[in-house]
């Protein structure tokens, strides 16, 4: 089970870079149901298994989430990199201008 959490976290923060939140929502929900059935195949009631399918959700969940903000922070720090060169590269150039 901590394996298929791990891998559910690896690839939902890979996801929260790359796709919409609709479509990750559609997917983790299959997911889920998928890992209850398979909990309440294996011999476990369904109680625990409703609870196995809801913390992979939450599990994924959040690793969407993160994927989405590390995705949105690189995203920023590479708009503010290339604008700063930018300005330094226009800077450079009115200064050798003037002088």
């Amino acid at each position: 089970m901590l394996i298929t959490t791990l891998i559910a976290a690896v690839i939902s923060i890979a996801a929260g870079a790359s796709i919409r939140a609709w479509a990750f929502a559609i997917f983790a929900f299959l997911v889920a149901i998928g890992v209850g059935v398979v909990v309440f195949v294996d011999g476990a009631s369904v109680i625990a298994a409703i609870g196995s399918a809801i913390a992979i959700l939450v599990v994924m969940e959040i690793g969407y989430l993160s994927g989405v903000f590390v995705s949105g922070l690189v995203r920023r720090n590479a708009r503010l990199r290339q604008n700063n060169s930018v300005a330094d590269s226009v800077s450079a150039a009115s200064e050798r201008q003037q002088g």
